[in-house]
C-alpha cells in the first residue's frame, strides 16, 4: 500500500492443543489492515499530519514489494472522493475535542485492500433455435450476484436480452469453473470463460450460416446484435441465430471453453481498494460504543452490476463492525473449551448495530482484466476495524491494539 523502502513482516506459531486461530472473510487483509492502518494513523498523529494526506504522501509508483506496474489504481482519487463526500475536512485534528452529552464524538479513515485473483475456468455455452442461450458452469451461487453478472455479460456479448439467457450452474457435473466462491475470484473467472466461450460459438456460427447466408464471403469484423451475428457497420447485413440453426436444421450448437492461465496477475500488481470512513460515539461514563455514520469510497475497476456490489460491500463493512466491536472466541484454557459456540453466546451485530452505510466508487476500468473489474466480495471488510479503532482514538484518546474493542478497553 506504500512507498516504503524498508518493511519487516514476521509471524510467530505456537502449538498448542486448541483451535487455530484463523481467518473468516478476507484472509490476511482484513486482520493485517488492522494493524497496518491503525500504525499509520498513530504516525499521522505523531507527525501532526492529516492520515489522508499522510496516505497521499506516501502513494507508490510502483508495488512497493514486487517493484512491478500496477494494472489499475485509483486509490488517491477514491481518497479525494470519500473525503470530499464525508466532510472530512470539516474534522477538528485533536482527539477528545468533540462531545454531545455524554458521548464522545471521533471520526476516523483507514485504507481497504484486497489483491485480484483469477483462476482457470471453464464454461459450456448453448444457443438454441428458438434463440434463447444457456451459460453452464459447475460453480456456486451464495446470493453474491455470480449468476446474475454472468447472465448479463453473456447476454451483451451475444446481443441478446436479459430474458433470453439463463445460467446454469452449483452441479459438479458440469464444466470445471472455481466451485468455491473465494478470494473475490469467482466473477472474474467465469467471466473470461464466457468471453472465449462466446468467441468460439460465432467461429462456429459464421462456419454453419454457409453460402446462403447474408454473412458469406463476410472476411470483416463482425458483431453481435439484435439477437444475431451482423457485419460491422453494415445495419442490415446479418442473421439471427434462430434463423442459421433452422437453415443448418440444428436445435441447437453447443461449445465448451476454458479460459488460459492468469498471465496478467503475474506481470501486474492488480487489487482492489478502498478508503473506509466512519463516526464514533462512546459513551464515556459505560465505554460504549455506537458507530453512528460510515461512508466507503472504492476502487475496484468496472463496476458490473452497481446493485450486487454494493450489496457485497456494504455486508463486508458489516462484518468489519462485527470484528471490530463484538466478535470474539472465548476459551477456557483449563477445560481447553470454546465458552460461546453457539449465536446465543457469539456476538454478531445487528440492525440496531449498523449505521446507514453509503458507498461510492471510482466505476475505472483495468484494461488487464476480464470485464475491467476486480473483485469486490472481500474488500468492504478490510480497514473497516481500523477506521473505527482509529475513530475511537480520535474520540477519546485512547489507542486500543487488539481486538474486539470492548466496553471494559475503554473506562
Amino acid at each position: 500500500l506504500y512507498a516504503s523502502r524498508t518493511m519487516s513482516v514476521g509471524q510467530k506459531v505456537v502449538n498448542l492443543d486448541t483451535v487455530a486461530n484463523t481467518w473468516m472473510r478476507a484472509p490476511g487483509e482484513s486482520i493485517g489492515t488492522f494493524a497496518l492502518e491503525s500504525a499509520i494513523d498513530e504516525l499521522a498523529y505523531e507527525m501532526k499530519i492529516d492520515p489522508v494526506e499522510l496516505r497521499r504522501l506516501n502513494e507508490p509508483e510502483k508495488d512497493p514489494t514486487k517493484g512491478t506496474e500496477f494494472s489499475s489504481r485509483h486509490l488517491v482519487e477514491a481518497f479525494r472522493r470519500g473525503a470530499e463526500k464525508f466532510g472530512w475536512s470539516g474534522r477538528p485534528a485533536e482527539p477528545c475535542s468533540q462531545r454531545d452529552g455524554k458521548w464522545l464524538i471521533g471520526q476516523g479513515v483507514a485504507t481497504a485492500y484486497y489483491p485480484v485473483f483469477r483462476f482457470p475456468a471453464a464454461v459450456r455455452l448453448r444457443i438454441s433455435a428458438d434463440g434463447s442461450a444457456v451459460v453452464q458452469a459447475a460453480a456456486n451461487e451464495m446470493g453474491m450476484g455470480t449468476a446474475t453478472v454472468q447472465i448479463q455479460h453473456a447476454a451483451d456479448r451475444l446481443g441478446l436480452p436479459l430474458e433470453m439467457v439463463s445460467f446454469r450452474y452449483g452441479d459438479s457435473d458440469l464444466p470445471d469453473s472455481p466451485i468455491i466462491a473465494g478470494g473475490s475470484s469467482q466473477t472474474g473467472s467465469i467471466a473470461a470463460a464466457v468471453q472465449v466461450a462466446v468467441e468460439k460459438a460465432h467461429r462456429e456460427l459464421v462456419k454453419l450460416a454457409g453460402n446462403g447466408s447474408p454473412l458469406a464471403g463476410a472476411n470483416v469484423e463482425i458483431e453481435a446484435r439484435d439477437g444475431g451475428l451482423f457485419v460491422s457497420g453494415e445495419e442490415s447485413r446479418g442473421e439471427t441465430y434462430a434463423s442459421i440453426l433452422k437453415r443448418a436444421g440444428r436445435d441447437f450448437i453447443e461449445v465448451e471453453e476454458t479460459s488460459g492461465m492468469p498471465f496478467e496477475v503475474m506481470k501486474y500488481s492488480m487489487a482492489s481498494y478502498g478508503a473506509q470512513f466512519c463516526d464514533a460515539r462512546v459513551n464515556h461514563e459505560s465505554g460504549e460504543v455506537r458507530i453512528s455514520r460510515w461512508l466507503g469510497s472504492f476502487d475496484c475497476g468496472r463496476i458490473l452490476n452497481p446493485k450486487t456490489a454494493v450489496s457485497q460491500l456494504r455486508g463486508g463493512i458489516v462484518m468489519g463492525i462485527g470484528m471490530a466491536l463484538a466478535e470474539e472466541t472465548l476459551l477456557d484454557t483449563r477445560r481447553g473449551r470454546i465458552m460461546n459456540p453457539s449465536l446465543a453466546e457469539y456476538h454478531v451485530p445487528v440492525h440496531l448495530d449498523v449505521p446507514h452505510i453509503e458507498i461510492i466508487y471510482n466505476d475505472i476500468p483495468d484494461e488487464h482484466t476480464p470485464l475491467g473489474a476486480h473483485g469486490v466480495g472481500e474488500i468492504g471488510i478490510t480497514g473497516a476495524a481500523a477506521a473505527i479503532a482509529n475513530a475511537i482514538f480520535h474520540a477519546t484518546g485512547k489507542r486500543i491494539r487488539d481486538l474486539p474493542i470492548t466496553l471494559d478497553k475503554l473506562l
